[in-house]
């Protein structure tokens, strides 16, 4: 690792959990970042970044194409980490999702960037119920056609300190008896965020993988309901385990969903009719040498 040093890269969306991981690994090895956010308020996580020098914060929106046109001059590579789980505006996740990893493409040919990479998701498919899924297979597939050098990453659910689904029932388990069992039988094969961004860093250093798509996923499957009974049994508490049936909890999500920030959406309820797991036909973590971290012992870290 090393080959970055002098690097400038574009990330777009790194506020994020795996943004985080990523900007962390990469500034160890001295490379320049011009970190673009949405975000208004900057955490903690971002504003320790301002003093530093190889690191710089643009605040922008998805349509300042200028602020894009800029920085891209002079820039060897972008990351597009962006991403949303639920929309609050209709087409949100199809100018999120679609339009502009199709945009980062033709922005890389223009300017005959060395590579870039973006992070889909695991499982996503034109054909999907799903409009989060169908998006994300649509900006792969646009931003393939614009950049055919285009790497893409595929994680399955992803787990560290602060992620979504460990912490947002770890927090849930805090405040109630009983947890919700969506789709006990749902099937993940959960990934360490480090992983996820040493993948990244590797298709970043190394051009010899030939291959656009990698899936990664860590090296264990677990049902939904394993996940849970996990994440009790290493915090040391019980909980009771309420299942229910996605079909039955469109209804609810359909009202949630008009929440600022819904706890679950009825695009999720679709989402979790299908299994979440690799099915071995693109390269993943092994490939790109890197061994998957054992979920089990970082959750230990994590929550005892």
């Amino acid at each position: 690792m090393g080959k970055s040093k002098n690097k400038k890269i574009l990330i777009f969306g790194g506020t994020g959990f795996l943004g985080n991981s990523l900007i962390k690994l990469l500034l160890k090895m001295d490379a320049e970042i011009i970190l673009f956010t949405r975000v208004i308020n900057l955490g903690k996580s971002i504003q320790k970044y301002k003093s530093n020098p190889n690191i710089k914060i643009v605040q922008w929106n998805f349509t300042d194409y200028e602020l894009i046109k800029e920085n891209i001059l002079n820039s060897d590579c972008i990351i597009n980490l962006c991403g949303i789980l639920y929309e609050n505006r209709n087409d949100d996740f199809f100018r999120i999702h679609s339009d502009f990893p199709a945009l980062l493409g033709k922005l890389s040919s223009k300017n005959n960037l060395s590579s870039l990479i973006h992070v889909s998701a695991l499982g996503v498919s034109e054909f999907s119920e799903s409009r989060y899924s169908r998006s994300k297979a649509i900006g792969e597939r646009k931003l393939l056609e614009n950049f055919p050098n285009g790497k893409i990453i595929r994680p399955s659910l992803l787990f560290g300190k602060g992620d979504n689904f460990f912490g947002q029932f770890s927090q849930m388990a805090s405040l109630s008896p009983f947890l919700p069992l969506i789709s006990r039988t749902t099937k993940f094969q959960p990934v360490f965020v480090d992983d996820v961004a040493k993948a990244i860093i590797n298709l970043l250093e190394n051009p010899k993988y030939k291959e656009t798509t990698f899936e990664i996923g860590g090296e264990f499957i677990y049902s939904f309901e394993e996940l849970l009974k996990i994440l009790l049994e290493i915090k040391k508490i019980k909980r009771i385990l309420i299942p229910l049936n996605p079909k039955f909890m469109m209804i609810p999500a359909y009202f949630l969903q008009q929440l600022p920030k819904p706890p679950f959406t009825v695009d999720q309820m679709k989402l979790l009719k299908k299994d979440n797991i690799l099915n071995y036909n693109f390269p993943g973590l092994q490939e790109l040498g890197i061994k998957p971290t054992d979920m089990r012992k970082e959750l230990v870290n994590i929550y005892r």
